[in-house]
């Protein structure tokens, strides 16, 4: 079922907390304009939801409000200031992600559990002082459009990728993350045993990230990053 929020969900620009949670009979949703803060548990559980038009009035997205949905891609306006703890946890089926606004904070595990997640611009910047696995996931966005990122953003993620290069390559083969594996390989990022690399995803069957992998064999000097 596609629809339009009704106005007896929405209140002071606020979509209420808990408005269709768990509602399994919705596919499509349009977020009318003048809404500006999404409340929690909003759409929680909407497992056949796939696709939210969100308006560009919006500013607050509450904690799990996206939770368990089955949301492919999603693009953020860019006036979004805010995206609590959990907003998109566990969406299984989530594959791109936009997050176009200069100064929009992220919480914790915004996009934790999301595994397919595996392209996207999150324009607010690479995280610090933040557990390992969302560092990594932020790492492997930057990748599959570095170009669009800030040159900070960039040289944290060189970073990452130089401390932690075994992580990383053991997620971009496990979920044949083709867009990540392009701007890693395509900076000459990677230091470590790229022969192992490939046996690794030979043995996965992942022949794109194979032909990738071996384009990479000629690396710069220790220490240099072409960023």
């Amino acid at each position: 079922m596609s629809i339009i929020i009704d106005t007896s969900k929405i209140s002071n620009g606020r979509l209420i907390e808990g408005a269709y949670t768990q509602d399994e009979s919705l596919t499509s949703v349009i977020i009318p304009e003048g809404v500006t803060d999404i409340g929690e548990i909003a759409f929680y559980g909407c497992r056949d939801l796939r696709e939210v038009v969100f308006p560009e009035s919006l500013r607050t997205i509450r904690e799990e409000a996206f939770g368990e949905t089955g949301l492919r891609e999603v693009i953020l306006p860019s006036g979004l200031e805010t995206i609590e703890e959990k907003a998109f946890f566990s969406c299984e089926s989530l594959r791109h992600i936009e997050v176009p606004g200069q100064a929009t904070m992220i919480g914790r595990d915004a996009f934790g559990c999301c595994d397919l997640l595996t392209e996207g611009y999150i324009a607010c910047g690479y995280p610090e002082n933040i557990r390992h696995h969302e560092k990594l996931q932020y790492t492997l966005l930057w990748a599959s459009c570095p170009d669009k990122h800030s040159e900070e953003t960039s040289i944290l993620a060189a970073e990452f990728i130089s401390k932690y290069e075994e992580l990383v390559m053991e997620w971009v083969i496990r979920h044949n993350n083709i867009p990540a594996m392009t701007g890693i390989a395509g900076r000459d990022l990677l230091r470590g045993d790229i022969d192992k690399y490939i046996i690794q995803s030979n043995l996965a069957g992942r022949s794109e990230i194979t032909a990738l992998l071996m384009s990479a064999h000629h690396q710069p000097d220790e220490g240099e990053f072409d960023l």
